[in-house]
């Protein structure tokens, strides 16, 4: 994860206007009165944190690569950004209006995944609403080539990640999977999910 530092300026050219995870972010904002909100793997700040702080809510990104938080914190002064690993978070973080995580458990095993899962029911209100996106993708710390550089991903199709919410105690509210193609490459099949703590 931490080749992330050296791509934070590439990653953002080529995935920071995403129109769906814009208008998932700009359904939290709206849904929630002024709340806190954990961005975890924050990437860049943009889009998620930009628009959560500009309509109101405090921001708390956490992401592994320092590459990606400077660029976070130029470009959302507002928000407050960590260095940290999402796994290491304690369980007693929060608590939190809502919780996002666009592209970022994605690097976590499915073991990995299903641990931060139970833990983010734990810095959830009650009734707290979890953002979740992810590739459409049947595969388990998978070895890839992304942006010109080594990593493993996982990833779920799209019933088996709605099963697996379901199974951390979450209801969801809507799942759907979409085409989005970046700026610089191939279309990405991609899951987007919003969900609330049961």
């Amino acid at each position: 994860m931490e080749a992330f530092d050296q791509l934070a300026e590439l990653y953002q050219g080529e995935h920071s206007h995403n129109p769906f995870q814009t208008a998932l972010v700009e359904r939290i904002a709206a849904q929630l009165p002024p709340s806190a909100i954990l961005d975890l793997g924050c990437g860049t700040g943009v889009p998620t944190a930009k628009l959560l702080t500009e309509a109101g809510h405090r921001v708390i990104g956490v992401d592994i690569a320092e590459g990606m938080l400077r660029l976070a914190r130029e470009q959302v002064p507002q928000a407050e950004f960590r260095h940290a690993d999402i796994r290491e978070l304690p369980d007693d973080y929060g608590p939190f209006g809502a919780v996002t995580a666009f592209f970022s458990l994605l690097m976590l095993s499915r073991a990995d995944i299903e641990k931060t899962l139970a833990r983010i029911t734990g810095w959830l209100e009650p009734g707290g609403l979890f953002a979740l996106g992810m590739v459409n993708l049947d595969a388990d710390s998978l070895p890839v080539e992304f942006l010109g550089v080594p990593v493993h991903v996982t990833g779920y199709p799209q019933d088996q990640l709605a099963a697996t919410l379901t199974e951390a105690g979450f209801t969801l509210d809507s799942i759907e999977t979409v085409d989005f193609t970046p700026a610089g490459g191939p279309p990405e099949s991609q899951i987007f999910a919003l969900a609330r703590l049961s």
